[in-house]
């Protein structure tokens, strides 16, 4: 890879990550007009307790198995094999499982394979009539595999390609997705920022009529300090189907095996669910080789959603 090549790339990295949020600060008083038109709304919950504590940015510092969701460039960082299972026990029944690997290929390339499962508990089907016709588990499924490169020291690229699947009652929809992320280290700085776009692919189509899916635009920075013991990040995301979100937070170890975690995520012309709506928190701790994470995201009047993570690299 030449260096000509490699400095236009990080310039253009640096101005594709300005370039959103730009876009982000200009569309934040004008309301979407296709919020909840998209299929597979659960593409847009993130995953990993350490990430989503930390007010669910992370597409700038994200470098083990969970970069699968967050910016595939990350995979580039993996030094590693790195497996990662997470629960998320959402509001009511509603429950996602989430189980990632990561594996470095090289010193520059890094390879990661996941599988994401929403199920939505049981429902009691009514035909026209009113009447019962029996329970179902309506259920989203997406898996994938996707590749992160270091085209240098600074600059790392990466994309993903993943089958998704949804499952109401005895209909059923399958499509296609790929997602794509950028991410620049900022030389001799512990500042890191990045793009990615996801879920961009195919419509799910039910029976004759199909929803498009919730291609979602990010972009964020992430800074380390105290010899990489404590990280501050930032996200500001755009999905085409829903408002802009905006998540900062920060996490620190305040012991060797003890990570505290806290931050905001804060919906634009999203609904009131009160005050303390949008809130995270949590932990990470390491015992005997496997770090168990936990999160909490506050959704106000809805309640608490609770996700635990075990991870291990070996």
């Amino acid at each position: 890879m030449n260096r000509r090549f490699g400095s236009w790339m990080q310039a253009l990295s640096v101005a594709v990550v300005l370039g959103l949020l730009g876009v982000a600060a200009t569309c934040l008083a004008d309301p979407n007009e296709d919020v909840g038109t998209a299929a597979f709304p659960t593409l847009k919950l993130g995953v990993g307790a350490a990430t989503v504590g930390r007010g669910g940015a992370g597409i700038a510092l994200s470098e083990d198995a969970y970069a699968t969701y967050w910016n595939p460039a990350g995979l580039a960082h993996t030094r590693a094999t790195h497996l990662a299972l997470m629960n998320n026990e959402w509001i009511l029944d509603l429950r996602q499982n989430y189980a990632a690997f990561a594996h470095p290929l090289n010193d520059t390339t890094g390879l990661g394979v996941f599988v994401n499962y929403f199920d939505y508990g049981e429902i009691e089907g009514r035909d026209e009539t009113g009447e019962p016709t029996g329970v179902f588990r309506p259920s989203d499924l997406a898996a994938g595999v996707g590749v992160g490169f270091a085209v240098n020291d600074d600059l790392s690229i990466g994309v993903q390609g993943k089958i998704l699947r949804q499952e109401i009652d005895d209909a059923s929809a399958s499509g296609f997705a790929v997602d794509a992320g950028v991410r620049y280290d900022i030389p001799d700085t512990p500042a890191s920022v990045a793009a990615t776009i996801q879920h961009l692919g195919t419509s799910m189509k039910f029976d004759t009529e199909g929803f498009s899916l919730p291609t979602t635009l990010r972009a964020g920075v992430g800074y380390r300090v105290a010899d990489d013991r404590a990280a501050l990040a930032l996200d500001v995301a755009m999905p085409t189907d829903d408002d802009i979100k905006v998540g900062a937070g920060i996490s620190y170890e305040i012991l060797d095996p003890l990570v505290l975690r806290g931050g905001y995520r804060y919906d634009f012309g999203g609904a009131d669910h009160g005050t303390v709506a949008g809130l995270t928190g949590g932990f990470g701790l390491l015992l005997g080789g496997f770090v168990i994470d936990y999160a909490f995201v506050s959704l106000g009047d809805l309640g608490p959603s609770n996700r635990v993570s075990l991870s291990a690299a070996f």
